[in-house]
């Protein structure tokens, strides 16, 4: 897997700290009519604050360079399916991870917004939205201010050991820069492309 997609996965599955702009759910409102009076309880709120409280750690984790904290979330039978098909495992996330730990210089402003969350039985769907600036080593071997932004979905399991993330899928919306130079997040990083511009055919 490419570098650059790599350091972007692999922030989107270990951290966060993020803003709630959806809570969507499924089957967790509840209306009671008692005596003529409506009373509505929102059960996500218990759901919500847990996920903050994950997602912050994560971010701590990346700070703190804490690669056992990083990999503690991850549920033993993680898969993340990239746009190119290609399927990571856990044990290959763990590798990127570890290895990547050692290319991030300085991490900038971390952030990732939920743009819904959805809680089904044991299992959280989330569609988290990264925003991830940092100075990397990049395969010139030289640092580089970098930025990447992806949206995807994510699936978290409910286990006696806590929550932890089960599969990363549906990666879109992708923006990756380097030194503000827009670059395919899908190929190699190579310092002489042309910026590059989605959806137009690149030479």
């Amino acid at each position: 897997m490419k570098l650059f997609l790599s350091a972007a996965l692999i922030a989107l599955v270990i951290m966060g700290s993020f803003a709630l702009d959806v809570y969507a759910q499924d089957d967790l409102i509840m209306v009671k009519n008692k005596g003529g009076v409506t009373i509505i309880k929102d059960k996500t709120k218990p759901v919500r604050r847990e996920f903050e409280a994950i997602y912050a750690e994560g971010v701590r984790a990346m700070k703190n360079n804490d690669v056992e904290a990083m990999l503690a979330t991850i549920s033993p039978d993680f898969t993340a399916v990239l746009p190119d098909g290609q399927i990571m495992n856990y044990e290959t996330i763990k590798n990127y991870i570890r290895r990547g730990s050692q290319q991030f210089v300085e991490i900038g402003d971390l952030r990732i917004t939920l743009e819904s969350l959805t809680v089904k039985g044991n299992e959280v769907i989330v569609e988290a939205r990264q925003y991830f600036p940092r100075k990397q080593r990049l395969r010139d071997g030289k640092i580089h201010d970098v930025f990447s932004s992806v949206l995807q979905t994510e699936t978290w399991v409910k286990t006696t050991e806590g929550w932890k993330k089960r599969k990363v899928e549906n990666e879109r919306e992708q923006i990756f820069t380097v030194d503000g130079k827009s670059h395919d997040p899908h190929k190699p990083y190579n310092p002489n492309d042309s910026p590059y511009t989605p959806n137009k055919k690149q030479e």
